[in-house]
């Protein structure tokens, strides 16, 4: 987790985005950053900041977090489930009786042989 601005840090920002217009305009809803209201700084819309995305612009709070919960987190989570599922790191819960990850195996002739050694399956072991 990284640390919130400082408010001489806020007001650099604030500056820097504003640039010639009285207002810093929100990158996302596209109306004024009016004073009084709430702001953050707004990530690139199609990369969030946790993909390393980078800073462009000023948003308001509210269209901040809403862009937030419906695009990133979820983008976010997609990449983490994508990323398990590459590295290896991901076993289902409950996985299938004969599947990938059981010991157990049924040929096409509809025998159960032990996946390992192709010997028979016995229930008594």
């Amino acid at each position: 987790m990284t640390r919130k601005p400082s408010t001489t840090e806020r007001e650099r920002l604030y500056d820097r985005w504003r640039g010639d217009a009285q207002f810093p305009t929100c990158n996302i809803c596209r109306l004024f950053i009016a004073p009084g209201q709430e702001w953050d700084e707004s990530h690139d819309p199609f990369l969030p900041r946790a993909l390393d995305g980078k800073v462009t612009g000023l948003a308001h709070r509210r269209c901040n977090r809403l862009h937030n919960n419906t695009h990133d987190t979820p983008l976010v989570a997609k990449s983490k489930r994508i990323r398990r599922k590459h590295i290896g790191a991901f076993r289902p819960r409950h996985p299938l009786p004969g599947g990938r990850g059981d010991p157990r195996k049924r040929t096409m002739s509809g025998k159960v042989i032990n996946r390992a050694t192709g010997e028979p399956w016995s229930m008594r072991r």
